[in-house]
């Protein structure tokens, strides 16, 4: 059996700048803490410490276990302190539900240790935060989501921004900088400047939407380039920096605490100051929330070591007092355990004593659970239900791998549109077979999606025309591209025309950002030819919908308006000197490689396409 214990040492090597300091902090040998740690991983299969150029860090198998243990030991110290609180004291509960992905920063620290000075000065109020925005590792309930006491406050801890300072219900509790992060050999006095960083390679790991969105336009509005957002979990920033040794994090500056594996990190805030507020909102404020964002507040602005864990109860005595509770006598509770009478009041005498009082009243047909007892048997319920989920569930288990995918596709004409058919076909067949899957679809033009890759803003896109270095999966499908005019001008004789035919017509074409007229130009080019369109509009949509309207036409695919077409509203050309068709492919950066989900969406669209046998 997993005990609390165990956990215990785990966390704090976690939270800890090594093993040494961890073994300090928890008064054992580096070899118990290192013996112990092991039997854990083995115990639960898992692999929980990867090393690095000598560094250890935790892996997401850890990462999840950490969030499922964490509450098993603050509801073990919440329950000590309950139980020895005054007769009359009635409990009550802050839930905190924490929008964050940030599992082992500074943010999280601070929160156990708020949780700790909350715990001291008031016994009464069992604080249960639950992080829901960590959506790469596998989901796990607050401890007490299916229990609620007679008194609830709620408080949520999320992003915030400038116009939050005057919010209803709103307290900024930090305002967290964005530095550049990386690392230096031992015993270095000066790091980097920030203008040398920025010269160099810049990574952003995956945080959230609108942290990616901040960094982003904090990029181009100072005009930084060679920036690449990764597709990485940020409590992954050991190994990030181990796998981008020539490259600078950018990242907010609470992510950057002392924690295992990230030793001799230097920080540098840029020249050109950027914040994210992080900040508390109560629903409805009481004496509660208002008390806990206090001290929270307080913690955030003091980086002392993270609290160590020294729990006191066993799981094993949890289990026992659970199933003497349950059935109120203890030779029964003894043979459903499985163990003999006298050792199991032997480990209820052990936790009386550790409690400092009787749990139960003795009697000759049985026992009766005391105030104490009674007090005790609320929380160690919700123990030993955490404890089945991380025994059970997913809760230590490593997170699956890319359970998030960004793919970037074309602007279409229309929602009908053959292209988008077929991607919206392939991404609900990956989905079936990846139902944990979080899919972000994003339009772009076909250079705007070609960047977005490279820097790593999506991890595939279906694109035109592919720079030349880019890898590429073809698509096996290919159109060739016919001027498109509305039926009522007649601008061009019915069937085909010669790309020479186009340069006297008012032609309506997107900029050279679009793959369309980067074909376009190409082929007029190879011919001595010049494209000089009467109007430029980047939304495809517009273009056909002012053909009616004026007398001009356009460069398409005839799929993209095939509606159109059999409608006979518009007509399509078709260039046949030269033949100018448009490939599709799939692009992805030739820094990593393609996940299982990212290969079925290829595998799947080019399936689709091939079935219908053209593209839009």
């Amino acid at each position: 059996m997993v005990e609390l214990r165990t956990l215990a040492y785990f966390i704090t090597a976690c939270r800890s700048g090594s093993f040494a300091q961890a073994a300090a902090d928890l008064d054992i040998a580096i070899s118990t803490l290192s013996t112990t740690i092991k039997t854990l991983g083995e115990d639960l299969g898992l692999t929980l410490f990867r090393r690095i150029n000598n560094n250890l860090y935790p892996t997401d198998a850890a990462r999840s276990l950490m969030r499922a243990a964490e509450p098993l030991l603050m509801a073990e110290q919440f329950a000590r302190r309950f139980v020895a609180a005054p007769p009359k004291t009635r409990l009550k509960q802050l839930t905190v539900d924490i929008g964050l992905s940030f599992t082992i920063g500074g943010i999280s620290k601070a929160l156990r240790r708020a949780v700790d000075t909350m715990g001291a000065e008031r016994a009464d109020i069992f604080v249960d935060p639950a992080w829901t925005d960590d959506k790469d590792l596998p989901h796990i309930a607050a401890l007490a989501a299916d229990w609620t006491s007679p008194e609830r406050s709620h408080l949520a801890i999320g992003l915030g921004d400038a116009s939050q300072r005057k919010a209803r219900h709103a307290t900024i509790l930090l305002s967290d900088p964005w530095v550049f992060a990386c690392r230096l050999p031992a015993g270095t006095t000066r790091p980097s400047a920030a203008a040398d960083l920025i010269a160099g390679r810049i990574v952003v790991p995956l945080l959230s939407p609108p942290l990616t969105e901040q960094a982003d336009r904090y990029f181009s509005q100072h005009r930084i380039s060679g920036v690449r957002f990764l597709n990485d979990h940020p409590d992954d920033l050991p190994r990030l920096i181990d796998d981008y040794p020539d490259a600078a994090l950018f990242v907010p500056k609470s992510l950057i605490s002392s924690r295992l594996g990230l030793s001799n990190i230097a920080v540098v805030p840029p020249n050109k100051p950027l914040a994210i507020n992080i900040v508390a909102r109560a629903a409805e404020p009481d004496a509660v929330t208002a008390l806990f964002i206090r001290h929270l507040k307080r913690a955030l602005g003091n980086e002392d070591r993270s609290p160590v864990e020294r729990p006191i109860i066993t799981l094993r005595q949890i289990q026992y007092f659970n199933m003497t509770c349950r059935l109120r006598r203890v030779s029964a509770a003894a043979r459903g355990s499985r163990i003999s009478q006298p050792a199991l009041s032997e480990q209820l005498h052990k936790l009386e004593a550790s409690l400092g009082g009787a749990l139960f009243e003795r009697h000759g047909d049985g026992v009766i659970p005391t105030t104490r007892g009674e007090r005790l048997a609320t929380i160690a319920t919700l123990i030993e239900q955490g404890f089945r989920r991380l025994s059970s569930s997913d809760a230590g288990a490593a997170p699956p791998q890319s359970r998030r995918i960004a793919v970037g596709i074309l602007p279409s004409v229309n929602q009908h549109g053959f292209l988008v058919n077929r991607i919206t076909e392939a991404i609900v067949d990956v989905q079936a077979r990846h139902p944990a899957l979080k899919l972000v679809i994003q339009k772009a033009p076909n250079s705007t999606l070609q960047d977005w890759v490279m820097r790593g803003l999506v991890g595939v896109a279906i694109v035109e025309t592919v720079l030349p270095h880019m890898p590429r999966l073809p698509l096996g499908s290919s159109e060739g591209l016919a001027v498109i005019v509305h039926a009522r001008h007649r601008l061009l004789p019915p069937g085909p025309v010669n790309l020479a035919d186009l340069m006297p017509l008012k032609l309506a074409l997107p900029t050279n950002r679009f793959g369309l007229r980067q074909l376009l130009e190409t082929a007029a080019e190879e011919r001595g030819l010049k494209i000089q369109p009467y109007l430029e509009i980047d939304s495809l949509p517009m273009a056909v919908g002012i053909l009616a309207r004026l007398p001009v036409c356009t460069v398409l695919p005839p799929s993209a308006v095939a509606p159109e077409i059999a409608s006979g509203d518009l007509v399509a050309h078709p260039i046949v000197d030269p033949v100018i068709s448009r490939r599709l492919f799939v692009i992805y950066s030739g820094e990593r490689t393609l996940s299982e989900p990212e290969r079925g969406l290829d595998n799947s669209l080019r399936r689709k396409l091939s079935e219908h046998g053209s593209a839009e």
